[in-house]
């Protein structure tokens, strides 16, 4: 079965929607809006080498901020990485390149927010690169998690008809008719919820699937539609071309020859003016078929020879141009040569395989030969050590028994060592529960006297930071670890607590560094919440007016302060059972790893200042054996 140029009509539309999601650069690299603008612009012209050049000064700009890791700089490091795609996909035709930049787009997604529908499409993309390399069942599975995605967070009907068209297409070029025709007429009963562009590529595609099961006629009317919906569209220019060029390869398998050459001469004429060196490839195939046609086998013959663009890499025009030869071959008579040529290769091949085989048998005997004196000889020789051999054995047994007694004792000791780690680990574990259940039914009671006076006074009553802090409390109740992010959360609730039920207003605050990753950053559970309890209780509630908590980086490390400008912490003070908790958790932690955690409490000129030092790349895991 032929592979025509309907291969290379990928969902560029998809790419369109994804730079144009992309065209807007963060305040902080905004020296490169003008290059983002630029590229963008120059890639709806089809101007490549001016797009490349914009594409450069960007790829310029990360090199030198390439350990950057900032949200502004990432957005505009994800904006190049589509452009990337766009590039070698939809313009050079080297889906395997635009693979690579599609993975190291969604590597740059993972843990950046708001980042849903950039997912989907850099997912199409993904998908549509697969396909391109005849890779169709991770296509079709890369476009079924996008579409799984775009489902699960709500996004618009006009994402999810694209990605079911990908769908479709890759079952259809799979050879799945009856997967791509229950896909097919899904699509179908949505037609007239699509745009233009939707409606060119159901019909374009659908083309491709009538052509593959030689459904020449069907396939014909699907893209005398689909050009038919572009043909005014200036915009679309590529796309109607595209759709000529499929529908002249249409009218070559019908035998239609005067249509069929109009249209390749149309589609050629774009091809080169665009330099679309895989689309031009395709055609000179056409022409080929063409000349076979219409029985001018010496220009055929000449363009097979003399081919014009070698270097096109998409498999499957390399497939159709060798098949396009084959039936040349065999109208100008010269099967039997090529038949011949091919025969003396296999036998070639067989006869280097076949004396492998004759020498690895030859080799194995004298092997076996060489074996069967040699262990002629050493059995001689070992009859007459056979005594001496068996007080050697006994002494080996002896040994191994010694050995084996060691080992035995040495497992005993480690299982006790594992069980008292695992004993240790326990009881670390139940006085976390019980710090992180300090939410006590007095403190409940508390809280809910303070709602309940509000009432009374007629104020507004407001239950949620309670309830968020239990719920958070039981969610937590297991875990060793947390990020920063949910523990500054965690914390927010209880001071929106304790701030209720004190009688001065208090100044609260959160200073985080622009290279503080919240989300990643790890910490010991509810070890931020406890310094901010003993910051309250030793401190705020009798003086002061100011509570802050900071995150910062230092060195390989991230610096996390809890700060207040109380009456600090008096000669008499103690470790309370969370400072203690903490103390016991983070040194259980930190004998398993080489640079540990440390943390402090410090009096300073105004107040108390609670510190945690984490380092990156710390494992939180408690390994027990």
């Amino acid at each position: 079965m032929k592979l025509p140029l309907q291969y290379i009509s990928t969902l560029f539309f998809i790419l369109i929607l994804l730079t144009a999601n992309c065209s807007k650069v963060p305040q902080r690299v905004m020296p490169m809006q003008s290059a983002v603008d630029s590229m963008k612009m120059w890639y709806e012209k089809k101007q490549v080498d001016s797009m490349k050049a914009a594409s450069q000064r960007i790829a310029d700009y990360l090199d030198k901020h390439q350990d950057d890791r900032s949200e502004a700089v990432r957005k505009l490091r994800m904006t190049w990485l589509s452009y990337q795609v766009v590039k070698f996909m939809a313009i050079e035709g080297r889906p395997d390149s635009a693979l690579v930049y599609a993975d190291r787009e969604l590597q740059e997604l993972d843990g950046m927010e708001g980042v849903d529908r950039q997912y989907v499409l850099t997912m199409a993309n993904k998908a549509d690169c697969y396909r391109q390399l005849g890779k169709l069942d991770q296509s079709a599975d890369c476009y079924l998690q996008a579409l799984e995605k775009a489902a699960s967070t709500g996004q618009e009907d006009s994402t999810k008809v694209a990605l079911m068209l990908g769908i479709s297409t890759a079952y259809s070029f799979m050879g799945d008719y009856q997967s791509s025709g229950i896909w097919w007429k899904r699509i179908g009963e949505l037609l007239g919820e699509m745009d233009n562009r939707d409606q060119f590529i159901y019909y374009n595609n659908l083309g491709n699937d009538h052509y593959f099961q030689q459904h020449y006629k069907e396939a014909k009317e699907c893209f005398k539609t689909a050009i038919k919906l572009v043909e005014n569209d200036e915009n679309m220019r590529w796309d109607y071309y595209t759709s000529v060029a499929n529908l002249g390869e249409i009218y070559v398998c019908l035998g239609v020859a005067d249509s069929a050459r109009v249209l390749i001469a149309q589609a050629d004429s774009f091809f080169r003016k665009v330099n679309f060196p895989p689309a031009l490839y395709y055609l000179e195939t056409e022409k080929i078929e063409l000349a076979v046609l219409e029985g001018r086998l010496d220009d055929a013959l000449h363009m097979a020879e003399h081919c014009e663009f070698k270097d096109a890499v998409i498999p499957a025009g390399k497939v159709l141009r060798l098949k396009a030869e084959e039936q040349l071959m065999l109208k100008i008579g010269n099967c039997k040569a090529a038949y011949d040529r091919h025969i003396q290769q296999h036998i070639l091949n067989d006869s280097i395989q076949n004396e492998n085989v004759r020498m690895q048998m030859s080799t194995h005997l004298m092997q076996y030969e060489h074996d069967k004196r040699l262990l002629e000889q050493q059995a001689t020789i070992e009859h007459e050590r056979l005594t001496g051999r068996l007080a050697w054995a006994l002494l080996t047994v002896a040994l191994l028994a010694i050995i084996l007694l060691v080992i035995l004792i040495w497992l005993r000791h480690r299982r006790q060592h594992v069980r008292d780690m695992m004993v240790h680990r326990q009881i670390i574990a139940m006085r976390m529960e019980n710090t992180r259940n300090r939410i006590s039914p007095h403190f409940i009671y508390n809280a809910l006297s303070h709602e309940m006076l509000a009432q009374m006074d007629g104020r507004k009553v407001n239950l949620d930071a309670l309830t968020q802090l239990l719920r958070r409390g039981i969610e937590q109740s297991d875990m060793l670890d947390t990020t920063l992010y949910e523990e500054l959360q965690f914390v927010d609730y209880y001071v929106s607590i304790e701030w209720q039920q004190m009688t001065k207003k208090i100044l609260y605050v959160k200073e985080i560094a622009d290279d503080v990753n919240i989300h990643i950053v790890k910490l010991p559970a509810m070890t931020v919440q406890i310094f901010v309890e003993n910051a309250i209780k030793h401190g705020l509630r009798k003086k002061g007016e100011h509570l802050t908590i900071r995150a910062s980086r230092k060195e390989q490390s991230v610096l996390v302060e809890v700060i207040d400008d109380g009456q600090g912490l008096d000669t008499s003070y103690h470790e309370h059972t969370g400072i203690k908790v903490v103390r016991q958790t983070i040194e259980m932690l930190n004998e398993h790893n080489s640079q540990p955690i440390s943390f402090g409490i410090e009096n300073k000129q105004s107040g108390c200042r609670s510190w945690l030092l984490l380092p990156d790349n710390f494992n939180y895991k408690i390994e027990t054996v």
